[in-house]
């Protein structure tokens, strides 16, 4: 039987994985609903419902902890199985601006994040078994300090994007969560990551948080070192960090708090 509101019939143990080199993941059965967020090649989800006109399926996306509706026409589905090793082994996440596979006898092309169901085991040569060209790391091996920056950097100028998780667009708070995660730390929409720690002990690859207390809306930085920081405006960029605490102290109230956290050890 569908729920109540009659707009969507429950599944059970379906599952799917993205296929596409971005698929749209929106707040309603609609493209002329809000897009909320992204997700690239490689990445599973859970198929939780169809709609009642079985033209929109209702997914959850387990590592962000979002969820929202794609397409039909952009289901891919896989077995309970496939979906649990996937999350369960390692793979390598591409980390270079563009990266490409051939993918049924074409060429896909791969943005940041993407991701490749094959580890550093492999007893063959996986780059040349499926056509890769481009840089990935496993995902299992956490990125040290300066890698982690590497990777951060890459997003320079990407634009503003509610929803967006890439080069060509982000959303704030997914944007560095996506550039934590390539770097191999767990960072979901419900969590912040790693420790806090005294604001004046961060060293360059740790998180700093500017509070809102009155609108709770955080708005975020990556310490580079040197008294700079990256950050989103209407494009992330790198600014010093006395111009970042001014911008958000001038555009907020009064009621904020900056916290720094770490990942590291």
């Amino acid at each position: 039987m569908p729920k109540e509101n009659f707009n969507e019939w429950p599944l059970i143990d379906s599952f799917g994985i993205c296929r596409q080199t971005l698929l749209p993941v929106y707040r309603q059965p609609s493209t002329n609903s809000a897009m909320i967020s992204q997700l690239l090649f490689g990445e599973c989800y859970q198929v939780l419902a169809v709609s009642t006109d079985r033209q929109w399926y209702r997914i959850f996306h387990e590592d962000s902890r979002m969820g929202g509706w794609i397409s039909i026409k952009s289901l891919k589905e896989i077995h309970k199985d496939e979906y649990q090793n996937f999350l369960d082994q390692d793979f390598q996440i591409v980390t270079s601006p563009i990266a490409a596979i051939e993918y049924m006898g074409t060429n896909l092309y791969l943005l940041p994040g993407s991701r490749l169901h094959f580890s550093e085991l492999e007893l063959f040569n996986w780059q040349e078994t499926i056509g890769f060209t481009g840089t990935s790391r496993a995902h299992a091996k956490r990125a040290d300090r300066d890698e982690l920056l590497e990777i951060a950097l890459r997003y320079i100028n990407a634009p503003w994007q509610a929803g967006g998780r890439s080069i060509f667009g982000l959303d704030e708070l997914q944007g560095f969560a996506l550039i934590y995660s390539i770097a191999g730390y767990q960072w979901s929409s419900a969590t912040l990551p790693g420790r806090i720690l005294p604001f004046n002990h961060a060293m360059p690859g740790d998180l700093f948080i500017f509070h809102d207390e009155d609108s709770r809306q955080d708005q975020f930085a990556i310490y580079l070192g040197m008294e700079e920081v990256l950050w989103m405006d209407s494009r992330m960029k790198v600014s010093d960090l006395e111009e970042w605490e001014g911008f958000l102290a001038n555009n907020r109230n009064k009621q904020v708090v900056l916290e720094a956290r770490s990942v590291f050890n």
